[in-house]
Formats: structure tokens, C-alpha cells, sequence
């Protein structure tokens, strides 16, 4: 009987405050709508990484895996084709690329040679291809951010005009009782609460978001430290019999490519 008389009263109270949204005023009833229209963008973010994070955690896992079971080896990674669907992937790719262009491949002794030292320029491209993973997660905590800080200022917003009203309506009238005003008083606090209910979400998902993103730079330096511990191993620095004591830079600032094949 209790839970039954409880879910009356809350059905009751549902149907009051539709009452008073129903009956509110235009300035009232614009800032419900872009408060809908803010819950709709917020729950959009969030149902969209979560799923994106989902996918990434599935993807890396696997990617790891076949890069442990290879023992990162650089030309049978590379021969395998692989696709840069995930953030170890892509931070792979963007290393391999950069050695494509310093070292060549010796079939012979299956190793890499290169006339030079291009660990540091690894290293600077494994932390530029970090920076991008970062920017590509954070992609869309600016919004829940804004909408955290935007949504309560309209609700109280809405609840000062509404309160305003009210005052006035008491000014009219030749005597003013608590019961006169109260509804219309009740009716301008339903905006904040409005306000808070879509900002408590998206506040919530802007830093479980940003934890999440923290934790895939944390994996991918690590992953980082990995690759070039791999490369180190595998590449032979030959110098090269036509270079001088000062090694001159290729014509216009290009490097030169040798090419990893």
C-alpha cells in the first residue's frame, strides 16, 4: 500500500510540473526547448563514445596482441597490411612512415639500415601522433563542457523571469497571499531544475570522458616506449662511404626516402 500511495503522489507531481510547463511563459517555454535541445546533444556524446571507447579498447587489445606474438617485428608488421583502425595502429603506421623515409630494407640479412641515427625522429613523431590520439578522443568534452556551464544560468535564467511575473501579479492585486503566488513562484523553479538535470548529466560525462583519454595517453606512451625499444633493435646504422664530415640536408629541406618495402 505504501509503494502504491508513493507512486501516486510521484505520478501526481510528474503531472503538476507538465501542468506548470504547459502554462508557462513564452521566455519559459524557449528556454525548455533549448534545454531539450541541449539533453538531445548531450546524450548524443555520450551514447556515441561510449560506443567509439568500446570499439577502441576491443580494436587495441587485438592490435597489442599481434604486435606481442611478432615481437615487434618491423617487417612482418608491415607485410601484414595493417590498418590503422586504433590508436596503437595508427601510432605504429605513423613511425613506420617516418622510418620509411630515413632507412631501406636489407632482404638479405631481413633487417633495417639506415646511413643515420633516427631514433629522436621517431620519438618527436610518436609524441605529435600521441597529441592527435589525445585530440581526436577529447573531441567533444568542449560541448559537454559549455552545455554543463550553459544549462543551470538558463534555468535560473527562467526562474528570475519567473519570479518577476510573479511579483508583478502580486503588485495588481489588492491583497496577496502565499497561495496566489506560490504557484506561479513553484512554476519559475521548474526551469532550474530543468537547467540541472541536463548539466548533472553532461558533467558526469565530461569527466568520465577525460579520464578515459587520460588513460589511452597513459597506454599509448607506454605502447610509444615499446615501438622504439622494437625499432632500436631491428635497425642498422650504416654510415654512409659517400657522406662528408658535415652531413648536408637533402635539396629544399626534404629528406631523402629510401623506402621500407
Amino acid at each position: 500500500m505504501t509503494d502504491t500511495f508513493s507512486i501516486l503522489i510521484a505520478t501526481g507531481q510528474v503531472g503538476g510540473a507538465i501542468r506548470d510547463v504547459s502554462g508557462s511563459s513564452f521566455l519559459s517555454l524557449f528556454i525548455y526547448l533549448v534545454l531539450i535541445i541541449l539533453s538531445i546533444i548531450t546524450w548524443s556524446v555520450i551514447i556515441k563514445k561510449i560506443f567509439d571507447l568500446s570499439v577502441e579498447r576491443k580494436r587495441a587489445k587485438h592490435f597489442r596482441q599481434h604486435f606481442l606474438e611478432l615481437e615487434g617485428n618491423i617487417v612482418a608488421l608491415a607485410q601484414t597490411g595493417i590498418l590503422p583502425a586504433n590508436s596503437p595502429a595508427r601510432l605504429f603506421v605513423s613511425a613506420y612512415e617516418e622510418l620509411r623515409l630515413w632507412a631501406t630494407l636489407d632482404r638479405s640479412h631481413n633487417s633495417i639500415v639506415s646511413d643515420r641515427e633516427i631514433v629522436p625522429a621517431l620519438e618527436r613523431t610518436l609524441d605529435r601522433a600521441i597529441e592527435l590520439e589525445k585530440e581526436r578522443w577529447e573531441r567533444g568534452t568542449t560541448i559537454l563542457a559549455t552545455i554543463a556551464s550553459v544549462s543551470p544560468l538558463l534555468g535560473l535564467l527562467g526562474t528570475v523571469w519567473g519570479i518577476y511575473l510573479s511579483f508583478q501579479q502580486m503588485a495588481q492585486m489588492d491583497t496577496a497571499s502565499l497561495s496566489t503566488v506560490a504557484p506561479g513562484i513553484s512554476e519559475a523553479l521548474l526551469t532550474t531544475v530543468a537547467g540541472l538535470l541536463v548539466a548533472i548529466p553532461a558533467v558526469f560525462a565530461h569527466n568520465g570522458i577525460l579520464r578515459a583519454v587520460r588513460n589511452i595517453e597513459t597506454q599509448l606512451e607506454s605502447f610509444s616506449s615499446e615501438i622504439i625499444n622494437h625499432f632500436d633493435r631491428q635497425i642498422i646504422v650504416v654510415p654512409s662511404t659517400h657522406s662528408s664530415s658535415t652531413p648536408s640536408k637533402p635539396a629544399g629541406g626534404q629528406r631523402r626516402s629510401h623506402g621500407v618495402s
